[in-house]
């Protein structure tokens, strides 16, 4: 009796450990694994501190704002693969990881989010190298165009714009009426 039960639990237990130890590894650059069509998803709910999934058990961003159409993890990372298929930089990094999303592009030269129509998200993404540390986070647009995500890596500008002439309001003692002219 004591035999039968001391080896299940040791192959079970090995069987734990193999699994343990096998680490998957970072999706791999390689353009040709990225699929021909992007489903577009939507999360069922949208609350702080919830993890959303899609119906084919991929993850969302840990961090969304409103109920709008958003990669998945899967899809941010094949819409990666597609990037790195046109330019194919040698340092890029291997993988991506989504970290928080929001509707509507950043525009690069103002870094101002402009909401557009049809499904348009910026999120703070991940760039993670081949053991899968993370190398940097950085603002990326991506949109839903012909039936697949798209990914677009923007550099907002990171100085404040300069005013040309630092001018005051007017003081005066009826400026609180509404209606009246700012220059009165």
């Amino acid at each position: 009796m004591i035999r039968p039960v001391f080896s299940l639990v040791l192959a079970s237990t090995l069987a734990l450990s193999g699994c343990a130890a096998t680490k998957a590894p970072p999706p791999s650059p390689d353009p040709v694994a990225a699929p021909a069509k992007d489903a577009l998803y939507r999360p069922r709910r949208v609350e702080p501190g919830r993890l959303e999934y899609a119906p084919n058990r991929n993850t969302f961003a840990p961090i969304l704002t409103e109920r709008v159409a958003y990669p998945t993890q899967g899809q941010a990372n094949d819409a990666y693969r597609r990037l790195l298929a046109d330019r194919r930089p040698e340092d890029a990094p291997s993988s991506v990881r989504l970290f928080g999303c929001k509707p509507g592009a950043l525009d690069p030269q103002t870094a101002r989010v402009a909401r557009l129509p049809g499904p348009v998200v910026h999120c703070a993404t991940d760039f993670l190298d081949e053991t899968g540390r993370q190398s940097g986070r950085r603002t990326v647009n991506f949109y839903y165009s012909r039936l697949l995500w798209r990914m677009q890596p923007v550099d907002p500008p990171l100085s404040l714009v300069p005013w040309r002439d630092r001018e005051a309001s007017p003081n005066g003692p009826w400026r609180w009426v509404p209606g009246r002219d700012r220059y009165e």
